[in-house]
């Protein structure tokens, strides 16, 4: 393997490596079979899978069925493969270069422009610690056996502080960060979705809310008439995560070693981990026969991990809160937007009669919210984390080497002031906010994506012409949710 020859990849170098490693080789395993795959091989995706079941799922998907009904499903199975396929396009990209697509967008002119772009827009996406605060209304309705009142404000308020630690200090442990939060995020994800589809959906859903479900699914353009084009456009962009904006999660292939990230180093923990030199440049490989036999394999697991967890969790996520919600609560209810899965434990509990279904269902919001936070508290970091590294000598001379320097200081100044947002506005705001941040995103993004892909790859790692023009129509919803945003709260104007 050669690690010393380098060429211009867009506007600026990348290492070239003789051989790319086999998935058989990084995961130590003699062949690939279907067991090993979904132990050893699969899994990167269930971290923005977590992050989206908390945040589109949970608490804007059930807001949206209160209100306005289940005719907008047919949004959830288009919008889901959208942003499958656009997630499949950037996860291949990541996965052939070694590079998070925030450092890969530095190879776009003018160099590091976008990449400190990118890392602005996720800094302002996610620096509200609102699914910490959602949390802390499910923990203390177990905690005190009700909804929190305006009385209880404060304490809730101190609870999703003291779960913001609890993220931080997730984060700390383990050999690398991305296998904590592959099995932290698993093991919550397999908990939600078994309570869902073994218990709370079974025993909640009315023949009325499956009728109207399936409705919705066909009932292709339906908008309900004078939605809060807020909450509608951010549920949109919540639906299996964020959008164009679930590219920040690319550092999680590289660092499960996929394809050249498997060459370039990973973001290790500071309790059980140790220094790991990560390469502030990716690598790519050379266009042999066998290189290009091997890369096709890993095209094809990038894709089995986001059509198998992503895709799948995210649809099952995404209908069964709402159904539930639905089936609970009349048609027009305006959910609490401080306490949506407290208030959803109260109606589950009224209709079984029984104290167990208040808890299993507040428990289960927690955990879905928790997974969330759990999620946003490492992918900023992660990315202003890979930005700076890549782009700033002068970080990677004072760390010596160690990201982990520079990492960790950052996570403690985002837990205090993010601490102190807590108090500025009630959890869905701080998330409508920040979830419509993602359209003005993706106006960009896709196209700088597109640059990369057709213009600075070479032809024979170029994605199918299918997939960029998949996330053009993607890029389209963006373009209208972002003017109808800038018409009604720029100029009072409604076009829905």
């Amino acid at each position: 393997m050669s690690s010393s020859e380098e060429i211009m990849l867009g506007a600026k170098p990348i290492r070239v490596v003789d051989k790319l490693p086999t998935p058989e080789e990084v995961f130590n395993i003699p062949r690939l079979t279907w067991g090993n795959m979904m132990t050893k091989v699969l899994g990167p995706a269930a971290i923005p899978l977590g992050m989206a079941i908390g945040s589109g799922e949970w608490l804007m998907g059930p807001t949206v069925a209160a209100g306005y009904g289940l005719g907008l499903f047919w949004l959830v199975w288009v919008a889901m493969i959208l942003q499958t396929v656009y997630n499949v396009w950037w996860a291949r990209m990541t996965a052939m270069t070694g590079e998070p697509i925030n450092v890969l967008l530095a190879r776009v002119p003018p160099k590091n422009f976008w990449a400190m772009t990118g890392m602005i827009f996720t800094f302002l996406r996610l620096f509200w610690p609102g699914w910490a605060a959602a949390a802390a209304t499910g923990l203390m309705a177990i905690v005190l056996g009700r909804i929190p009142g305006a009385a209880e404000a404060e304490t809730v308020r101190w609870a999703g502080v003291a779960l913001f630690f609890l993220c931080a200090f997730l984060v700390l442990i383990g050999g690398k960060i991305e296998g904590t939060l592959e099995i932290v995020e698993k093991a919550m994800i397999i908990f939600i979705l078994a309570a869902l589809i073994i218990i709370l959906v079974p025993m909640s859903v009315t023949p009325e809310a499956l009728a109207e479900a399936g409705r919705g699914m066909v009932s292709i353009g339906y908008i309900p008439p004078g939605i809060d084009i807020l909450l509608f456009a951010g549920w949109f962009a919540y639906i299996g995560d964020a959008c164009a904006a679930n590219h920040e999660a690319s550092g999680y292939w590289r660092d499960k070693g996929y394809g050249t990230g498997s060459l370039v180093g990973f973001i290790p923990a500071v309790i059980g981990g140790k220094k790991v030199l990560l390469s502030p440049v990716g690598a790519i490989f050379k266009l042999t026969p066998e290189n290009l036999k091997t890369w096709k394999v890993w095209d094809r697991l990038v894709s089995m991990d986001q059509w198998i967890i992503f895709f799948t969790g995210g649809m099952l996520g995404m209908y069964l809160p709402a159904l539930f919600v639905a089936s609970l609560v009349p048609p027009g209810t305006t959910l609490p937007a401080w306490g949506i899965a407290a208030h959803v434990s109260r109606e589950f509990a009224a209709r079984v009669g029984g104290a167990w279904g208040y808890y299993l269902v507040a428990l289960t919001g927690f955990m879905v919210l928790f997974s969330t936070q759990l999620g946003v508290v490492d992918r900023l970091i992660r990315v202003i984390s890979d930005v700076g590294w890549s782009t700033v000598d002068s970080i990677r001379r004072w760390a010596k080497g160690d990201i982990r320097k520079f990492y960790y200081p950052a996570l403690f100044i985002y837990l205090i002031f993010g601490s102190i947002s807590l108090w500025l506005a009630a959890p869905l705001i701080i998330l409508l906010i920040a979830a419509n941040i993602v359209h003005f995103y993706g106006l960009w993004l896709i196209p700088a994506l597109t640059y990369i892909d057709r213009k600075i790859l070479p032809k024979e790692l170029r994605a199918p012409l299918w997939m960029p023009i998949t996330s053009w129509i993607l890029w389209a919803f963006h373009l209208l949710f972002a003017i109808a945003l800038t018409l009604y709260y720029g100029f009072g104007i409604k076009i829905f």
